[in-house]
């Protein structure tokens, strides 16, 4: 089942709210912005591979805005 394209709207809306915060996970995104979490992730789906948000892994995964959070350090 195709869900189509994420709504340009939710898409602005999690852009923003990235702005706001190093990372976050995408529950906390949707309950922020008051978007369906469906949205928020068919939102951050194509925002990732507009190379505008990226997916970090640290125990569980966060998104975060390209280039806002530095890649770990090797101590």
């Amino acid at each position: 089942m195709d869900k189509g394209p994420a709504d340009p709207q939710v898409k602005q809306k999690v852009l923003d709210f990235l702005e706001t915060v190093e990372m976050a996970k995408s529950k906390e995104i949707a309950k922020q912005i008051g978007e369906p979490k469906s949205a928020v992730d068919l939102a951050v789906k194509e925002l990732a591979m507009e190379d505008k948000v990226e997916y970090l892994y640290i125990t569980t995964t966060f998104i975060a805005l390209k280039g806002k959070v530095p890649p770990p350090t090797a101590d």
